[in-house]
């Protein structure tokens, strides 16, 4: 059979290109490529139908992580807008945080602590800021829950500390002596909300606490 001429299809084979493995494709990128490979097939061989509705359901998947991805964004926004207005709202109230860290300012501190388990004998020790031991309490309720102490500023010698930042240490052990889990808690009143930062920190009468550090609030503790 003698070949015919004159027939033209007018296609192209496209050049293969190696695309890095670090490139991130987006949708607009996804559907210039669909679109591209559309426009070069060959017309004499269609490019295979189940392979297309392949590419259009990766596209579809896409654009749809796409959006749970904006989506997402605009939750965590708001979640941060939440958490700032909700930091404003505790100005002149009292928190409990759970934390080590705490400031004397010369005024009695209420340094607490938290049993999940009955103990046999728990201590309270304030260290400065080397590390060392100056104050010590025994804490006379050893069942489960929360507690305070109103501390002084008192050391172990009976002199005034220095106003500053300090760090409290709760011990507690069961009746074989044995150590159990505890947390150690401060409470303060918020007197300034600083918001200049990811996360709003209050500055408290017992030094400056992180808002997700905060465990509770109220007018009266």
């Amino acid at each position: 059979m003698s070949a015919i001429s004159g027939i033209d299809t007018g296609y192209t084979a496209p050049s293969t290109t190696s695309i890095s493995s670090d490139v991130s494709m987006g949708k607009t990128d996804f559907l210039l490529l669909l679109v591209a490979q559309l426009e070069n097939q060959d017309p004499m061989n269609p490019q295979d139908a189940t392979e297309f509705t392949s590419q259009l359901a990766e596209f579809s998947s896409l654009e749809q992580l796409e959006n749970a991805n904006k989506s997402l964004e605009g939750l965590a926004a708001m979640s941060s807008e939440m958490e700032r207005m909700s930091a404003l709202g505790l100005i002149g109230q009292d928190v409990i945080a759970q934390t080590e860290q705490f400031h004397f300012s010369g005024d009695p501190v209420q340094l607490g602590y938290r049993l999940e388990t009955p103990a046999d004998d728990v201590k309270l020790y304030v260290l400065n800021q080397t590390g060392s031991t100056v104050a010590t309490i025994s804490a006379q309720e050893t069942h489960p829950g929360e507690y305070f102490i109103d501390w002084d500023g008192l050391g172990d010698l009976g002199m005034p500390l220095e106003p500053g930042d300090y760090s409290l240490v709760v011990r507690a052990v069961d009746k074989d002596d044995q150590l159990i889990q505890t947390d150690s808690l401060i409470k303060g009143r918020v007197e300034v909300v600083d918001m200049s930062g990811v996360t709003p920190q209050l500055e408290t009468s017992s030094g400056t606490f992180a808002m997700n550090k905060i465990e509770k609030a109220g007018a009266a503790l």
